[in-house]
């Protein structure tokens, strides 16, 4: 892998780089090779994919096309589809013919509501099985609350080594994220902060705006890199980000390469602003059901 991305060390003793490019969002549902390309040459070795994209095909064909080592690149993927039974194992196994690879440094049940017929215990059973087996380096959950986590807690003999989740400085505050938080904390189940650009591109003249513009122009550095940087040293985590533009890729991976720094003044000021708005973008089925 890339020696410029720090990587973060997870529980399993698994490295994963600190950022990751995404083939959700701007590329949900939609061939994608020439931005699995671009994003691969611009220096990403990190790239997220899921089940509910519908592109991971375009994984294996971007891939391809880049030439590299399998070995070089982390890659995740997510079980769980709307309207589909998505059993770990034999959703795995379609993936992995998709893309035309072996095995997946990480893989993830996507939602506590796509597990059926499952339990949620039932399908972590399954996880820790494909781990043992190598098809999975490492395994995780991504939009699990705290009820989630503690009701596969009952039953595993292998702890989630993440839990993706969207954060933003107008999530984050909310008290069952913090609750979460501090569970994941005691499991040393590390953050992947999906969306971390969200108050720059789903809720655009939010109070945390005019904050985030004063500490980018003060350090002469971009928006995106100050909100990124802020979701990294508030979780001490990874975040995943996309962009199909070739130039705004190059700048989101340089808020990581670049080892920028936000002083902790500056991320008590984006934080204080994000708490005076509350606004999630994503997944909000799952928490709309979850405990306030």
């Amino acid at each position: 892998m890339s020696s410029q991305i720090p990587t973060l060390t997870l529980n399993d003793g698994i490295k994963i780089p600190r950022i990751g490019y995404g083939l959700g969002t701007a590329n949900y549902g939609s061939e994608c090779v020439p931005h699995v390309v671009s994003a691969l040459k611009t220096g990403y070795n990190y790239i997220d994919c899921a089940q509910m994209y519908g592109n991971s095909k375009s994984f294996g064909e971007g891939f391809q096309q880049f030439g590299g080592k399998r070995e070089d690149v982390f890659v995740v993927q997510k079980c769980g589809k709307t309207g589909t039974e998505s059993h770990p194992r034999k959703t795995l196994e379609t993936l992995l013919k998709e893309m035309k690879i072996d095995y997946v440094d990480l893989y993830l049940l996507h939602s506590p509501l796509l597990c059926k017929p499952l339990s949620l215990s039932e399908a972590w059973k399954v996880m820790e099985e494909l781990k043992a087996e190598g098809l999975a380096k490492s395994i995780g959950v991504s939009n699990f609350r705290e009820e989630d986590i503690l009701e596969i807690e009952k039953t595993w003999k292998v702890a989630p080594s993440v839990n993706q989740i969207e954060y933003h400085p107008y999530v984050f505050h909310a008290a069952n994220v913090q609750r979460l938080l501090t569970l994941q904390k005691k499991h040393d189940i590390k953050v992947e902060a999906y969306g971390p650009l969200t108050s720059l591109t789903g809720a655009k003249g939010g109070p945390a705006d005019e904050v985030v513009k004063e500490i980018a122009k003060s350090k002469g550095i971009g928006e995106s890199q100050v909100l990124l940087n802020w979701a990294l040293q508030t979780t001490q985590g990874v975040v995943v980000t996309t962009s199909t533009n070739e130039e705004r890729q190059k700048i989101q991976l340089e808020a990581v390469t670049k080892s920028i720094t936000l002083g902790q003044d500056e991320i008590d000021r984006i934080s204080e602003a994000g708490k005076k708005k509350y606004f999630r973008y994503r997944m909000t089925d799952v928490w709309d059901a979850a405990k306030p």
